[in-house]
């Protein structure tokens, strides 16, 4: 059996490049690509194909990640060209609150999660350029985990040919970098 997976993304980003010619590509539909042909072995923990959250309460939203995340072992973060809102601070947006909470050790029931290792994929833009990243763009909880070797960075199209292999990499960073992990940074 493979790994748990919930996968941290900016679902409305629609300035990554698309699958086929002529259609608008979301960072949803990397998703689904993941889901249905790179993560066989592994088991998928977020939001399903046609699951919308967008209409139920922040509350009823929080709850129903903190389950996925709680249950799952690695956070993969696609980063796309408009994931961070420049005008919100970083405690007002998902994203980095996902991260926040795959870092943080919480107990229900006597069973505490551990950790999540990181992996980040840079998403090609509409272009299918990676020139568009810039690690001072990323939220601040993510650059200081890729800084510090805790979380691993890749390219989707490098992600794409082994995905396995950088699966394992982010959880060997995370055995290597275990006391770097900050589930808070101000910003």
């Amino acid at each position: 059996m493979g790994h748990k997976i919930f996968v941290s993304y900016k679902y409305a980003d629609s300035d990554v490049q698309p699958f086929y010619w002529g259609r608008t590509a979301y960072v949803h539909d990397y998703v689904s690509y993941m889901e249905n042909y790179l993560l066989r072995k592994d088991v998928y923990k977020g939001e399903q194909q046609g699951e919308d959250l967008s209409r139920k309460g922040e509350p009823y939203i929080e709850a129903h990640l903190k389950n996925k995340i709680y249950d799952s072992s690695i956070t993969i973060v696609l980063i796309s060209p408009n994931m961070r809102n420049p005008l919100l601070l970083q405690k007002d947006q998902w994203i980095p609150w996902e991260i926040s909470y795959s870092l943080r050790l919480t107990t229900r029931d006597d069973r505490t999660s551990q950790r999540n290792a990181l992996l980040a994929v840079v998403l090609p833009n509409r272009y299918g350029l990676y020139s568009y990243y810039n690690p001072m763009n990323l939220f601040p909880i993510l650059r200081y985990h890729i800084e510090v070797n805790y979380a691993y960075l890749t390219k989707w199209d490098d992600f794409c040919k082994m995905p396995q292999f950088y699966i394992d990499q982010a959880i060997k960073n995370k055995q290597n970098n275990y006391q770097k992990a900050a589930p808070t940074l101000n910003n």
